[in-house]
This record gives structure tokens, C-alpha cells and sequence, in this order.
């Protein structure tokens, strides 16, 4: 197997030279629901329902230099007009379709 590409994230470039990930491909979107921004990715702790409370002033705890990633998602659903998809989320996240366990297979039972 010779590789064609080093995949390392689905991401955006943000400058000439400088990359940044926007999904996880985690298998349980809720970009709809929250502005287009991933909850998984941007937050530095993948929490899937509201930010942790360690963020001040829009800053992550875990570094100055990382945007809390549910206050982005607040900021850009008020810009929006759209605050009350927030309460729309879903109780859990469907971890069971990210990559942790494993290689993914999609199965069609129409197909076999």
C-alpha cells in the first residue's frame, strides 16, 4: 500500500501555510443545531452539551491561545437568531459511531 495523501484532520486552511480542524467525523452531526461549528472538535474536551465551566472571557483552561469552543458556538447561534437550538441538543452523545472503537463499517442490508 503506497499512500496518496497523509490524511491528518477534515479541516479548513486559515492562511497560507496554516490548517486548522473543523470535524472529527464523528458520526453523530449536530452542525445544524449548532451553527455549523463542531462541539466535538472545537472544544478541547469534546463535551457535547455546554461548555465546562473552566473557560473565562471566551479562553479555554486547558491554554490561552484556544477559544472556548461552546462559546463560539453561543456567540455564532445568538448571531444567527438561532439561541434556541442549544436546547435541542440531544440528552447523550452517540459515541458508539466515532472512530474510539475502532475501525467504522457501514452495513446495507438491502445490498448483501
Amino acid at each position: 500500500v503506497l499512500p496518496g495523501i497523509n490524511t491528518g484532520f477534515l479541516g479548513v486552511t486559515e492562511r497560507q501555510g496554516e490548517w486548522a480542524e473543523r470535524c472529527q467525523g464523528c458520526g453523530d452531526c449536530v452542525l445544524h443545531l449548532t451553527g455549523g461549528i463542531c462541539p466535538v472538535t472545537r472544544c478541547a474536551k469534546s463535551l457535547f452539551h455546554g461548555p465546562c465551566g473552566g473557560s473565562s472571557q471566551g479562553i479555554c483552561e486547558v491554554g490561552k491561545d484556544v477559544k472556548c469552543g461552546w462559546q463560539l458556538i453561543i456567540d455564532r447561534l445568538k448571531a444567527l437568531n438561532q439561541l434556541e437550538n442549544y436546547g435541542k441538543l440531544k440528552p447523550y452523545k452517540g459515541w458508539h459511531t466515532s472512530r474510539d472503537g475502532g475501525p467504522r463499517r457501514i452495513l446495507r442490508e438491502d445490498m448483501i
